[in-house]
């Protein structure tokens, strides 16, 4: 009877220990899962903060350099002082002014990719190119006073940026004052900006918004957004006047970048898909401490130990697309701005520096009449036949705008003539490919390649210094006839 007592309390013993065991491992497989939790959510937020501040100077940068190129017309006082209502000019002398301007502006437009450029003034008069589609409009007048009238009285610099103008959501205006009495139009596509708001395809449940300063919709990747509407209040209560912030709660992850004009980027993303894989796996894992006795904690580190290799995966990816473009596998434009700033920085000998730049002609007919996914097409084989050409040459290759690419080389153990001779006979063999992988698109489309290329020497060089000569030599090129190099 006593061996029996003892007997029973020995099962009674293993029991409370193995129940202990099966308690404890709960216990540590809820601990470990909520620290896997954090760390998933920290290190999600930062890939897709870092993903959102990408489009962010993707966007700055589009919308700058519409800025600047209007600017430009500042250059001379014959192109914005000039006033079509003024009694005092002859007609002959305002033919003058005005062809004047035009080709200023075709000059200043003929790289970019506008639906509008041009001068209007107080009789509704123009000068450059207003399209069809914005004159049709105000076909019945009132053109000036309506792109003068959204310029604030109090905004220094004399300029804004307009949305849905009469009902048209398919276009985002720039308009600038001139003088008292003429007002710059420029306009273009929401559509150009599609590749710079593209959503991750690891992040494929995100979505991405272009708003203004008051959340009212410019662009979205959400088929269920209109454009000049209000942003869903669910998140933009959230983010409230807050910017460059990431914010989660139990709906959202949200993002949200400031832009030059007042504008934000907003990336949001439901918590839900984030954590998606995380529930099922606790829910697994419960269930397999519920069964197992002894090895429920080898059990539980095995799936944990998964869960952040599943992690560490998707954070390696998503720090490729943070510095790779994603359409071509290149260097983005930062990317490449950063490497070759850090390798001009370093003393390591170099004997010769090569930066080429090149720009494929007529690309926006390309576009316009195969569309934008055969024109993607022929923006990634140019990639791919970059790379073809210079990776022997262990360059840096990167995209640096829509159709715009660059290449650098820093050569230790040739002379610059060398260079310049290897450069040359790359360059030159770059153009006898691109002839043979592009010719039905340059028989149909007429596309070509422009490009400008520096060979220099050692010494202290800065990258703003290379990229602005080198944009010299590929501006030589578009003017004097495009499908050719300028080599200086």
């Amino acid at each position: 009877m006593k061996k029996k007592s003892l007997h029973f309390t020995q099962i009674i013993y293993s029991l409370v220990v193995v129940f202990g065991v099966i308690f404890l491992s709960l216990i540590i497989s809820v601990v470990l899962l909520r620290s896997v939790k954090r760390t998933t959510e920290d290190k999600i937020s930062y890939f897709i903060a870092a993903d959102a501040h990408q489009m962010e100077l993707n966007v700055n940068s589009y919308l700058n350099n519409v800025q600047q190129v209007t600017a430009l017309l500042f250059s001379d006082k014959n192109y914005y002082l000039y006033d079509s209502t003024d009694t005092s000019l002859s007609d002959y002398q305002k033919i003058q002014n005005e062809t004047l301007i035009l080709n200023r502006i075709v000059d200043l437009g003929m790289m970019n990719s506008f639906c509008d450029f041009g001068i209007v003034y107080p009789n509704d008069k123009s000068t450059g190119w207003i399209s069809q589609v914005t004159n049709q409009m105000f076909k019945d007048g009132g053109i000036y006073s309506y792109f003068s009238s959204a310029i604030p009285g109090d905004n220094l610099k004399q300029d804004a940026w307009i949305i849905n103008v009469m009902g048209n959501s398919d276009r985002i205006y720039y308009v600038k004052r001139l003088n008292p009495n003429a007002v710059c139009v420029v306009s273009f596509y929401i559509s150009e900006l599609e590749n710079v708001l593209a959503v991750p395809s690891e992040l494929s449940d995100m979505t991405v918004r272009l708003v203004t300063g008051d959340n009212l919709i410019i662009y979205s990747t959400n088929d269920n957004d209109e454009e000049a509407t209000q942003m869903d209040p669910s998140i933009a209560d959230i983010i409230g006047d807050n910017v460059g912030i990431t914010a989660i709660n139990d709906e959202y992850l949200i993002t949200s970048n400031k832009l030059s004009n007042g504008w934000k980027v907003v990336c949001s993303i439901p918590t839900s898909a984030i954590m998606a894989d995380q529930v099922a796996a606790t829910r697994n894992l419960i269930v397999t401490v519920l069964l197992i006795t002894i090895l429920v904690v080898l059990t539980m580190l095995l799936i944990t130990s998964k869960l952040n290799y599943s992690v560490k995966g998707v954070v390696d990816d998503l720090d490729y697309k943070a510095r790779n473009d994603q359409m071509t596998g290149l260097l983005n434009k930062s990317t490449f701005r950063t490497l070759v700033e850090s390798d001009l920085e370093a003393y390591n000998g170099k004997q010769a520096i090569a930066f080429l730049m090149f720009d494929l002609d007529n690309f926006k007919k390309v576009n316009d009449v195969a569309g934008h996914k055969f024109g993607d097409d022929v923006i990634k084989r140019m990639g791919a036949l970059l790379r073809d050409v210079f990776d022997a040459e262990e360059a840096l290759i990167g995209r640096i705008g829509g159709d715009e690419f660059a290449v650098y080389k820093s050569y230790h153990d040739i002379s610059r003539d060398e260079a310049d001779k290897r450069i040359h006979d790359l360059t030159m063999s770059l153009y006898e490919k691109f002839e043979a992988e592009f010719k039905e698109e340059s028989d149909k489309y007429l596309l070509t390649v422009s490009s400008g290329i520096l060979v220099t020497g050692p010494g202290e060089h800065k990258f703003d210094d290379l990229y602005q000569k080198t944009d010299v030599a590929l501006y030589i090129s578009k003017r004097n006839g495009k499908s050719k190099p300028t080599f200086i």
